[in-house]
């Protein structure tokens, strides 16, 4: 499928976007070369990958992108997505962010939790020089320069020098017939020795025929900082999901990222780690499981560039029906970076003949005093293990239903938030069953896991009854 037309997005319609934005002359100009990557960028520019970009082409003439943000029926929109109980909690519908809730001891801390819009109006400098920082780089990625040439929404967080968060901030991001595209960006900057969790959760509540969803999302791990962040996409087969990731970790902080794969009908997803200072750490997990005719690009690089740096990646996928996955993953250790680890593995299972997945791991090593690993392996489901569970009294679906649970649990194990391990878990869950679960607040979500809850009770009331920043 054809690639390079993109007719529909023009330099007018970036002027628009900016202008209604009230934006400064720098952000446009910023969109403009944006626009134009887009437009001369092949889907994957290394000749390593080009073979596999079948598997997340798309045509982008099918969706348009709105000038303006969609106003939506908010109590409405989120019906039967929340119980009452969340708090420090984001609600974003369609492409609109309008609901921004914080507790007391939350904002106490200091810690800003901005539209993006608001943020480039607050703090323009800071976001200008973090845009020019980003991993998720516009310049080099055909559907980063797709987000930063024509996003409407998002959210900017800034952690203050010192500052602890008292609990993990929710996000959550609901489709429902959206009339454009949603693009969106978010933006965390941890300053020094500080501590941030992050969930972020994407759903369809309904569609009325394709729509897409382009994602960017960047996190600065500032000196001794630390930041665990989640992600949970959930779209149905209608949504075309674009992601594009980046983590800039400087000495001795230390970031966590985990992105759990298990809806839309075609995912897109780049990542791109930075460890930029001696100490740095980082552990990624992507955890995916496709069916019916899903296609899963997942691309991810994890480059050192100083000493005593730490990354590690690690990739798990089960494959139903006839879907497609393709994992691209390369660790790049710089020169000078001694004394450096880094582990990128991808294993994926299929369940059915007609499913495929591969795998591209690879090492670019300049220097020595190194430690360095990659491993990948796609394969069958053992029918040793499914016979040795049915001859223990299981049912066949139940058995391989606990095989492939078995599976994804040392990736989905070692997530740091307790809210998300758990959420993996139940969604994961779900989805050999066909259910499209969501996740609950944190109390019913552990209940339902059979975990204990929290022995402190919260009152139930109504989310969009309380104090919160309206942003229209």
């Amino acid at each position: 499928m054809a690639q390079s037309a993109v007719s529909r997005f023009t330099e007018e319609q970036v002027s628009s976007i900016s202008r209604r934005a009230g934006e400064p002359s720098w952000l446009m100009e910023y969109r403009f070369e944006a626009l134009k990557s887009f437009s001369s960028l092949p889907l994957e520019t290394s000749p390593l990958y080009k073979k596999y970009g079948g598997v997340s082409a798309f045509d982008p003439e099918q969706f348009s992108v709105a000038d303006d943000e969609e106003a939506v029926d908010m109590r409405g929109h989120f019906e039967g997505f929340l119980t009452g109980r969340e708090t420090n909690i984001v609600l974003q519908g369609n492409s609109t962010t309008v609901h921004i809730d914080l507790d007391e001891r939350y904002a106490e801390t200091g810690i800003e939790v901005l539209p993006i819009r608001d943020a480039i109006s607050k703090h323009g400098s800071l976001i200008k020089d973090l845009l020019s920082r980003r991993l998720a780089d516009p310049k080099t990625e055909k559907y980063a320069a797709f987000n930063a040439a024509f996003f409407t929404s998002g959210i900017f967080i800034r952690v203050p020098r010192g500052a602890r968060a008292p609990s993990s901030l929710r996000r959550l991001l609901v489709t429902r017939n959206p009339s454009s595209s949603i693009v969106e960006t978010t933006i965390i900057y941890a300053e020094e020795s500080s501590k941030f969790e992050y969930l972020q959760e994407v759903y369809t509540a309904e569609s009325q025929g394709p729509f897409l969803l382009s994602s960017s999302f960047d996190v600065f791990a500032e000196s001794g900082s630390q930041v665990d962040g989640t992600s949970v996409q959930l779209l149905d087969d209608d949504g075309v999901y674009v992601s594009n990731e980046g983590a800039s970790v400087a000495a001795n902080a230390r970031a966590s990222l985990a992105t759990v794969f298990l809806g839309g009908g075609v995912t897109r997803s780049r990542f791109n780690l930075g460890l930029n200072g001696r100490g740095a750490s980082f552990e990624g997990y992507d955890v995916f499981f496709c069916d019916g005719r899903q296609r899963f690009d997942l691309d991810a690089n994890l480059v050192h560039n100083s000493p005593d740096s730490q990354g590690a990646l690690t990739a798990r996928g089960v494959l139903k029906g006839e879907s497609q996955s393709i994992f691209k993953g390369m660790a790049k250790i710089r020169r000078g970076a001694k004394n450096s680890h880094s582990y990128i593995a991808h294993h994926a299972m299929l369940l059915d003949k007609r499913a495929r997945s591969d795998a591209i791991p690879g090492l670019d090593i300049d220097t020595n005093e190194v430690k360095a690993t990659h491993s990948a392996s796609v394969a069958q489901i053992d029918e040793d293990q499914v016979f040795y569970l049915e001859a223990r009294g299981l049912p066949e679906d139940e058995a391989k239903k606990l095989i492939v649970t078995g599976f994804f649990e040392p990736v989905i194990s070692r997530i740091p938030l307790e809210f998300a391990r758990e959420g993996a878990r139940f969604t994961v869950e779900g989805k050999w069953s066909g259910e499209r679960r969501r996740l609950v607040d944190k109390e019913t979500l552990l209940a339902l896991t059979g975990e204990v809850p929290d022995q402190e009770r919260h009152k139930s009331d109504d989310i969009f009854e309380r104090h919160y920043k309206y942003r229209g």
